[in-house]
């Protein structure tokens, strides 16, 4: 019976230890957000959801117009969905001059683009971009690549220089 008792005590820790060797579920990835906007809207802040409503932790504030430079800061960190999942982003536009109860909420389910990194503890990037008509896209970068102006996937929003405006799918 000792016996028996340790063989499903040794299995239970098993178990425990490989879910805490991933710490994520599979096709998942640690990712901090970016945001490009290309519209005159201000949004105040957006969160990213799993297809299924379950908050990810992922999200950002005070993503400024497009006139006003359409950026916000880099959020850091959380684990989300990869490439290939569908992803629910919640946004919210107003705050500038306007009251609170005036303020609207868009979501809209996206399927993440990009290329999962080779590593995916390895720290990534989510780039959220907002087009005209509540139009949005999410490519991931992956933590093994460049995040800098010379990767073609980077805004130019985000570096010195002349902003670029960016269409949908490009």
């Amino acid at each position: 019976m000792t016996r028996v008792v340790r063989m499903i005590a040794g299995l239970a820790l098993a178990l425990v230890m490989g879910g805490c060797a991933t710490g994520q579920p599979r096709g998942w990835v640690d990712v901090s957000a970016w945001s490009a906007n290309y519209t005159e809207d201000f949004i105040y802040d957006y969160w990213i959801q799993t297809a299924e409503g379950k908050d990810t932790g992922v999200g950002n504030v005070q993503v400024n117009e497009f006139s006003r430079g359409g950026k916000s800061g880099q959020i850091c960190c959380s684990s989300m969905p990869g490439v290939g999942q569908t992803i629910k982003i919640i946004w919210r536009v107003g705050g500038h001059r306007e009251d609170q109860s005036q303020w609207r909420t868009y979501s809209r389910d996206v399927v993440v683009t990009g290329a999962m990194p080779k590593n995916t503890r390895e720290h990534s990037v989510l780039l959220v971009r907002f087009f005209p008509v509540h139009e949005i896209e999410a490519e991931l970068l992956p933590g093994d690549g460049d995040f800098g102006p010379s990767n073609p996937r980077m805004d130019k929003l985000f570096f010195a220089g002349p902003r670029v405006m960016r269409q949908k799918g490009e």
